[in-house]
């Protein structure tokens, strides 16, 4: 067993049930970082619960044709760190009111040999990095499919403080409005959203446009943003004039609406 002991950050004295300096077993607890990389305590997540409730979300349309993707989340342990790998467990959590995924047609079941095979912490490491292996079923092209996760016990781990032991995921295979478009103020740069409009960006710049691209590219590199802008209202103009030479329609939405890439004005 290694020396060192790996403490939850940020521990408060409210939460010394865990006592990891003196406690022999080990423990699980998914990660919530802020937006400055800093890890939020129990008693923190206690007070705002929409931080544990809020899904990952993950579109396979923004992902080409894969049939298959895994979402990786950050995880921690508690306790001694070792020097030897050790195997953990998951298990699904039923949403009420929702379209729970299925095991093993949405999403690799996590006591299936190929799950298992990954869902170990390595010799050494207090994070780690938990993959959830996501299916592109027919299912996802209809609707929005919710996986709700959480650690299970075993002879390795226990659980540790009650507001981690959860992650959900919500994912599909359908055009849906990124999350960020509005936050990111997407409308002066590209126009209104469409899912034509958001289906033609992803098919004439072969990127996926999703809320981690969109994000990347706001805080590092707006001036891309503007530039495909540009790109897609030239390549707009020479496709609505090649398919109406062909006796076509220009691209509309499918209530009609004439795709653009005009700039919506920001709302004051």
């Amino acid at each position: 067993m290694a020396l060192a002991v790996i403490t939850l950050a940020g521990a408060t004295s409210c939460e010394k049930e865990l006592e990891p300096y003196s406690n022999a077993d080990c423990y699980l607890n998914f990660r919530f970082v802020d937006s400055k990389g800093t890890d939020y305590q129990n008693e923190s997540l206690e007070k705002t619960p929409t931080i544990v409730e809020t899904p990952l979300l993950y579109n396979f349309k923004t992902h080409g044709s894969i049939q298959g993707d895994t979402v990786w989340i950050q995880a921690k342990t508690v306790g001694f760190v070792m020097d030897y790998d050790r195997e953990y467990a998951l298990e699904q959590v039923e949403v009420k009111d929702a379209d729970n995924a299925v095991a093993g047609v949405d999403y690799v079941a996590f006591d299936s040999q190929e799950a298992q095979r990954i869902q170990v912490v390595k010799a050494g490491e207090s994070t780690f990095l938990v993959p959830v292996v996501l299916l592109r079923s027919t299912n996802l092209q209809a609707k929005n499919v919710v996986l709700k996760i959480r650690f299970k016990e075993n002879h390795n781990f226990k659980n540790g403080f009650t507001m981690m032991q959860t992650r959900t995921i919500s994912f599909t295979d359908r055009l849906s409005k990124p999350s960020v478009w509005d936050a990111c103020g997407l409308n002066t740069i590209f126009g209104n959203y469409g899912n034509t409009k958001y289906q033609l960006m992803i098919d004439w710049s072969g990127k996926p446009w999703s809320d981690e691209f969109i994000q990347e590219k706001y805080s590092q590199d707006k001036d891309y943003l503007s530039y495909m802008a540009q790109i897609f209202t030239k390549r707009l103009a020479e496709e609505n004039a090649a398919r109406q030479a062909k006796g076509e329609d220009v691209w509309r939405e499918e209530d009609s609406t004439v795709v653009s890439f005009t700039p919506s004005r920001p709302e004051l």
